[in-house]
């Protein structure tokens, strides 16, 4: 279940956020939609979406991971949905421990996605 809502929410925010903020500087600049954003726009709204992607659904993410490191041994099966594993991390922690290890993640996200991103601009202008 966490994998699902982090790839298909995810991946609709990666892309949609980095869609919008090129949009913006489209709009800013007023360029045509086939027009090419100059490097450093297509770097930030890659940096963008990356940021946006990650922080969203970390939440997601954390349950997920919290559910495949917990003990089996202390663990029955009522307790071990995505929702009792989230309920549970809730209760001891609040939202903090939603997002422990966030900041790091999207740290290293920012620059990947835009670098990916920029890269995929490149390859869709040459052969697209």
């Amino acid at each position: 279940m966490g994998t699902l809502i982090r790839e298909t929410g995810g991946s609709a925010s990666w892309f949609g956020s980095y869609e919008a903020v090129s949009l913006l500087f489209r709009k800013a600049d007023k360029l045509k939609a086939e027009d090419s954003l100059p490097v450093w726009q297509q770097m930030t709204a890659g940096a963008v979406a990356g940021v946006t992607y990650n922080f969203m659904f970390y939440p997601a993410d954390t349950i997920k991971s919290r559910m495949q490191t917990e003990d089996v041994s202390k663990i029955t099966s009522e307790n071990r949905t995505f929702g009792a594993v989230g309920r549970r991390l809730w209760n001891e922690q609040g939202l903090r421990g939603f997002y422990r290890g966030c900041g790091i993640t999207v740290g290293r996200a920012a620059p990947s996605s835009a670098f990916i991103f920029t890269v995929y601009e490149a390859l869709k202008k040459n052969f697209g």
